[in-house]
């Protein structure tokens, strides 16, 4: 073979490697933005939500009245339903033992899919009921909201 076939050859088969990888990068990027689609659609959807706390530190009415009283509540058109009812969102809270980490999980309870997740470090569960109902609602206005654009989600 002479040299410019040899050179031929070498550029297909880099232009083909170069597809392959362009269509695998593509066949990655697909699932993420379906799933990222699909949290948003859940947050859309949703009319109620309830919220169940695993600690005594930090209450389900210290979280409530903490989400109420964000700017956004009230255009965000969703209602918190009591322990044990059946909502289309819960956020569940947990303090970890011997720490002052509150966590916090937003889950869609119709799929189980993990919306929002985070923590807050805090004395306290009021104290940290603040942050944490700022977190919350800064997802679900990001989701349900025209104009509001937020990296919120998984936050440290």
């Amino acid at each position: 073979m002479n040299r410019l076939t040899i050179q031929a050859v070498l550029s297909l088969s880099l232009c083909i490697q170069a597809a392959r990888f362009a269509a695998a990068q593509q066949a990655a990027d697909a699932p993420q933005s379906n799933a990222a689609a699909e949290r948003v659609q859940a947050i859309k959807d949703a009319q109620t939500i309830c919220i169940h706390s695993e600690t005594m530190f930090l209450t389900v009415s210290t979280l409530e009245r903490a989400l109420m009283l964000q700017k956004n509540w009230d255009r965000l058109e969703l209602n918190i339903l009591g322990e044990g009812c059946s909502a289309d969102l819960e956020i569940n809270v947990d303090r970890l033992h011997f720490t002052h980490i509150h966590t916090y999980v937003l889950t869609d309870k119709r799929t189980g899919i993990v919306l929002a997740a985070g923590r807050v470090r805090a004395f306290d569960g009021v104290v940290a009921s603040g942050p944490m109902a700022e977190r919350i609602v800064k997802v679900l206005s990001a989701a349900r909201l025209p104009g509001q654009t937020s990296n919120a989600g998984f936050a440290p």
